[in-house]
């Protein structure tokens, strides 16, 4: 009873009440022999309904994710983290501060934590504000770093990177300033390999240290991971920005 409410609760908000709009409208107009828009209205009601099937969202957003895995040693001379979103004026009792980081950056920022606490080595953020709605979010990366004991003196900011590629190009600055020449490399599993790829551009030789990992390795098959959901098409669009970044990066 538990999984069978969950999923009428899944039909009834998008896509999947979307979905079932766009097949009644399918079935009208096969009724009205208008048949081709009847093809049309079903082909993109299946094709949103492919891409918000957690089975296959998460299988595909999984594809890129298990292209690198973190090493076991970390060999390096400096930490870079590349930040992903952040939120520029809520309330961070935490840290005494305004701003707080997405839960992609956030993952990135424990990781690059434990791994300072490991090995000591200096740390690189990169990440400014895209919008004018969104927070800085190297600047707040650093304030938490700073709550969990990272010292300032080891962290450095490339604050003003909009983009991937601008990450890459930034960040290569600073390396070349500071003479560090072996970079590792910490971003979201998802996000390694285009990231990886900006920096093979500019001939930076990066140790990939992927985290904050979305997808498990081995799926379980159950009814509600073929009912459309909001979750699973925010991995496939996820999964789609990051292969068509990633075919920009190396066509480029």
């Amino acid at each position: 009873m538990i999984y069978a409410i969950k999923i009428v609760y899944t039909l009834l908000f998008p896509p999947g009440i979307i979905i079932l709009l766009l097949l009644s409208i399918a079935l009208w107009l096969q009724q009205r022999r208008e048949f081709l828009g009847s093809l049309l209205v079903g082909i993109a009601a299946l094709l949103l309904c492919a891409c918000s099937m957690p089975y296959f969202a998460n299988a595909f957003l999984g594809s890129i994710e298990q292209r690198y895995t973190p090493p076991e040693q970390v060999s390096g001379d400096v930490l870079v983290m590349l930040a992903g979103g952040a939120i520029p004026d809520t309330p961070d009792p935490l840290t005494r501060g305004e701003g707080y980081l997405s839960p992609y950056t956030a993952a990135r920022v424990m990781t690059v934590a434990e791994l300072y606490r490991q090995t000591k080595l200096p740390i690189v953020l990169s990440g400014g504000q895209v919008y004018s709605d969104s927070g800085n979010e190297s600047q707040i990366a650093k304030r938490h770093l700073l709550a969990l004991g990272v010292p300032e003196s080891a962290i450095m900011l490339d604050d003003t990177s909009r983009n991937t590629e601008e990450n890459a190009a930034h960040t290569q600055s600073i390396l070349n300033q500071q003479g560090w020449k072996r970079p590792v490399l910490i971003t979201s599993a998802f996000h390694m390999a285009r990231a990886v790829k900006h920096f093979q551009k500019l001939k930076v030789d990066v140790l990939p240290y992927p985290t904050d990992y979305q997808m498990a390795k081995q799926q379980k098959l159950y009814v509600s991971k073929f009912i459309p959901s909001a979750v699973g098409l925010s991995a496939t669009t996820v999964a789609l920005k990051e292969y068509l970044g990633l075919f920009g990066a190396s066509s480029s």
